[in-house]
């Protein structure tokens, strides 16, 4: 109820168009829909939460490092030098997203990224698709999404490979993100109101989820593509995982990697079905023939599209999809 009460928009689903035009819509089942609201904002009531049940917020600090103790982290050091602080804790939760420091400290960096892409997001001002529905436009090189989030203004994120153009976006990426953008027949006379953000690369593995002393929530636990958008349902529900079993453990006095290890098996419960999933998009998605014969196959069946539209919304399990009932709604459209 506090999220709906800010700005937002309703979305009942996305529609998806490939390089040619070709598009198809998918819905969510009912009676779930989605809300697109600014990050900003949701950011906001996220910490006004958090402080309301009681977490001390100090904003602006860094950590530089890990502190030890026999080899389980005891805590973490702010800054650098003689202006160094040291802050004590029975468990560290790295929630300090790709290029997170506690991973990095900790070693469980699997390796460097193989999927290089990056996201350029802003905020701008145009018509809002009154049909409800997110937007996904695929790119020969990329993809532009789309969402609107209250107060007049629509979400933006194109996302690009980053081997490929990556030079043409050093020290341009307002100009970049506004040719590219202004290219698209659907943003033509849009205006863009604020600065554009860049992050990315995504594809950044974990060895695992948890260390003595330490756990990690979000992008931090790994992350793979944006395409299909799940970077929040990863956060809020990994850190409601954690929270379970940092519980637990602290209450029975041991926060090694063994006590923490029931987070980590959740945790790839939880997301190694949808990462899989994400990597068989990619294979499509990064082929423009792939994704065109896709997009005509979704389109005609349309039972497909919602059910991919909902598995990639995080409301039904990526196995739904192999549902006898699913299957035979194609094979049945397949006949006609």
């Amino acid at each position: 109820s506090s999220v709906q009460a800010l700005p937002h928009e309703r979305l009942i689903g996305w529609r998806i168009s490939a390089p040619s035009g070709h598009a198809f819509d998918g819905s969510f089942p009912a009676p779930h829909h989605g809300i697109a609201i600014q990050r900003s904002v949701l950011d906001a009531l996220l910490l006004n939460e958090a402080k309301t049940a009681g977490a001390e917020v100090r904003c602006g600090e860094r950590v530089g490092d890990l502190l030890w103790s026999h080899g389980s982290v005891r805590g973490v050091r702010l800054g650098a030098g003689r202006a160094a602080e040291e802050i004590n804790a029975r468990l560290v939760v790295g929630a300090d997203g790709l290029r997170s420091v506690v991973v990095r400290r900790l070693g469980h960096l699997r390796r460097a990224p193989r999927l290089k892409k990056l996201a350029l997001t802003a905020h701008m001002s145009g018509p809002v698709d009154p049909r409800e529905r997110g937007e996904l436009h695929i790119l020969a090189n990329g993809c532009i999404g789309a969402a609107g989030v209250g107060d007049g203004l629509t979400n933006v994120t194109v996302v690009v490979n980053a081997e490929s153009v990556g030079s043409a976006i050093a020290g341009a990426r307002d100009a970049y993100f506004d040719a590219l953008v202004a290219r698209h027949d659907r943003f033509g006379g849009w205006q863009r109101e604020d600065e554009v953000l860049a992050t990315g690369p995504f594809d950044w593995p974990v060895h695992s989820a948890v260390s003595d002393g330490a756990m990690l929530v979000g992008d931090a636990a790994g992350y793979f593509d944006p395409f299909t958008g799940q970077g929040v349902y990863r956060a809020l529900k990994g850190a409601a995982l954690a929270a379970e079993h940092a519980h637990r453990a602290l209450e029975q006095g041991s926060t090694s990697a063994r006590a923490l290890a029931g987070y980590d098996r959740a945790h790839r419960s939880a997301f190694n079905p949808g990462a899989r999933l994400q990597r068989a998009i990619e294979a499509v998605v990064s082929r423009e023939v792939l994704i065109e014969i896709a997009s005509r196959g979704l389109g005609f069946a349309p039972s497909l599209a919602d059910a991919l539209v909902a598995v990639t919304a995080d409301l039904r399990p990526v196995r739904s999809l192999l549902d006898p009932r699913l299957l035979g709604r194609l094979k049945s459209n397949g006949r006609h």
